[in-house]
């Protein structure tokens, strides 16, 4: 075992493991295949966690023998399923017809159960503190690790780099099947890290490098990104990732979607949506390891556009790309979270709902702002107003600032022209929507229209005339297209409850017409039963059912119209209570 600094150490096998000693013990970054526990330094203070920078087998493999032996064992957070269920991944690397990139091969061999790495989070164990950095590239959610320690700050980058000029495997930062995502997000990790400034960086497989090494790499990894035609915007994005259009708006064109700035006289900040920030590229999965958010482009918002602190952050809607940022960004900067009252529960209670595009944490509001009624902040005039459609759970935020209005609709409307109509059937689309958002529109008159993936649109007569004509040509459509029944909507919540806790089954009918039909339940949850119903015109019935059954069984709802026509489908599932599966009849 070899002496990096004064108390660090590295040992060697399938990979370079550190063993960073303190007073109160030492903590491993990486654990190779284990066998580091069979050499640790004689006087060195016992392990009291392993800390891995990514999931690959030639790091983290002796990571269940970490455990076994009583060893806590860190993971960054998007890293984890494959750790813990390393299984169903072995098992992609060899499925026919496969179009998954990443290499799954390197998966770990055995079950790992781990702690979460927090990014941006400092991490103390005794004296030691690491500070988690978001380094995508090896993987897509890949960290590496601060420590300051008397006269120098280390930085442990796992895989992110071999060599100055080198990284450890290109094959690794292909993450979809034509793709080189890893490529671009190597670059941005590097200049990223290199801008913490670090004394000495210590790779999983290398020899010690100095910080100059980090920008020498993404130097020459330039060279490949350009040949690739994958990215090739990357420095100048970095340069400037925020556009200017208003001198009290700024629009961050690296995210996915959109997400903006409201920047007051006084220097303070609200960002309207926060998803993923300077996004490069993603698995074609939606795994937590896929999906990944990080803060990349605060900092130069901070310093080049005299905003001193961000005070809160509203969403449009509750979708991914609108909020997987939120939570880091309160975390980080200490930003609230102002939510829409249409949109608080979802993104509260997301695991309540049969929707797409949830994000994997709940994201609790600091605030609700209640819908039609204005909210002042420093010198800008917000107010909320429901916008259904695109989702069901979505609002349009109408901000007076400097003798304009401009609106923020999210993904309601789509395309150049910003006439586009990206109506979501599991997203609870109702014919009517987008009559109602063009008579939103229409009354609030909008000087800027301001979507999550479309430029920026300065609405005119016309243009107010034409969203209302094709929302109306949308609904005359599919009230020819389809019968009545599939015309109305039916879902339940919560989508799993524990044995005798209540379903609500909520029938829709968006239409001109009275709905007469019945309501069958069937599945091993029950009760079985045939439930009539009518729903008048542009009416909501509900009704409540207490399911029981074994964990996993569910209860099945079928909503019946006139003989012939098609049904409607959906179902509530019995999850595991508190105390264990049981469960009476």
């Amino acid at each position: 075992m070899k002496q990096v600094w004064p108390g660090v150490y590295r040992h060697t096998d399938s990979a370079h493991v550190y063993v960073v000693g303190g007073p109160e013990g030492s903590v491993l970054v990486n654990i190779g295949d284990g066998s580091v526990l069979d050499a640790l330094p004689e006087g060195l203070p016992p392990v009291m966690a392993v800390l891995l920078t990514h999931h690959h087998r030639d790091t983290a493999a002796g990571a269940a023998r970490a455990v076994q032996l009583g060893i806590p064992v860190y993971a960054p957070e998007g890293e984890r399923a494959s750790l813990e269920h390393p299984e169903p991944y072995l098992r992609q690397a060899d499925q026919p017809n496969n179009y998954e990139a990443r290499p799954r091969t390197w998966t770990v061999p055995a079950a790992v159960n781990t702690r979460p790495l927090r990014e941006y989070h400092t991490h103390r164990f005794g004296a030691l503190a690491f500070t988690v950095r978001p380094t995508p590239g090896p993987t897509p959610a890949a960290v590496s690790l601060l420590l300051d320690l008397p006269g120098a700050r280390l930085a442990f980058t796992g895989d992110l780099l071999y060599a100055p000029g080198q990284v450890s495997r290109l094959a690794a930062t292909q993450w979809t099947y034509h793709g080189a995502e890893g490529v671009p997000g190597t670059v941005l990790s590097l200049l990223d890290l290199a801008d913490q400034h670090p004394d000495l960086v210590l790779p999983a497989h290398g020899e010690p490098m100095p910080s100059s090494a980090l920008g020498d790499t993404a130097k020459a990894l330039m060279g490949l990104l350009h040949l690739r035609r994958h990215n090739t915007r990357l420095l100048e994005l970095r340069e400037k990732p925020y556009v200017e259009l208003r001198p009290w708006l700024l629009w961050n064109r690296t995210s996915v979607a959109h997400s903006y700035v409201l920047r007051s006289r006084s220097g303070h900040a609200l960002l309207i949506d926060y998803g993923y920030d300077f996004c490069f590229g993603q698995p074609s999965a939606t795994d937590a390891e896929s999906r990944r958010p990080w803060l990349y482009t605060l900092p130069t918002l901070m310093a080049r556009h005299g905003v001193r602190q961000i005070d809160a952050v509203i969403p449009t809607h509750f979708h991914d790309d609108h909020v997987a940022g939120i939570p880091l960004l309160r975390e980080a900067y200490g930003a609230e979270v102002w939510v829409p009252e249409n949109v608080s529960d979802v993104l509260a209670h997301p695991e309540r709902y049969r929707l797409p595009c949830l994000w994997f944490e709940p994201v609790p509001a600091d605030r609700r702002l209640p819908l039609g009624q204005p909210l002042h902040w420093e010198e800008f005039v917000i107010t909320p107003h429901e916008l259904t459609g695109h989702t069901r759970y979505a609002c349009a935020l109408l901000v007076e600032a400097d003798g304009e209005r401009a609106l923020f609709g999210g993904d309601q409307y789509a395309d150049g022209d910003g006439l586009g109509m990206p109506y979501t059937y599991p997203n609870l689309f109702r014919e009517g929507d987008y009559v109602r958002s063009a008579e939103l529109y229409r009354q609030l008159q909008p000087d800027l229209i301001l979507g999550g993936h479309t430029g920026p649109v300065e609405p005119t007569a016309e243009h107010f005339d034409r969203l209302l004509a094709r929302g109306q040509e949308l609904q005359r459509l599919h009230q020819a297209l389809q019968p009545h029944t599939t015309r109305l909507i039916i879902h339940a919540e919560p989508i799993t409850v524990e044995c005798g806790q209540p379903v609500t089954l909520t029938i829709e009918n968006p239409t001109d017409s009275e709905f007469s039909g019945e309501v069958r339940v069937s599945g091993e949850a029950g009760p079985a039963g045939r439930h009539p119903v009518q729903v008048p015109t542009h009416a909501v019935r509900t009704l409540t059912f207490q399911p029981c059954g074994p964990a996993g069984s569910r209860i099945h709802f079928e909503l019946r119209g006139p003989p012939g026509e098609p049904g409607q489908h959906t179902h509530a599932t019995i999850r595991p209570n508190k105390t264990g599966d049981t469960h009476d009849r």
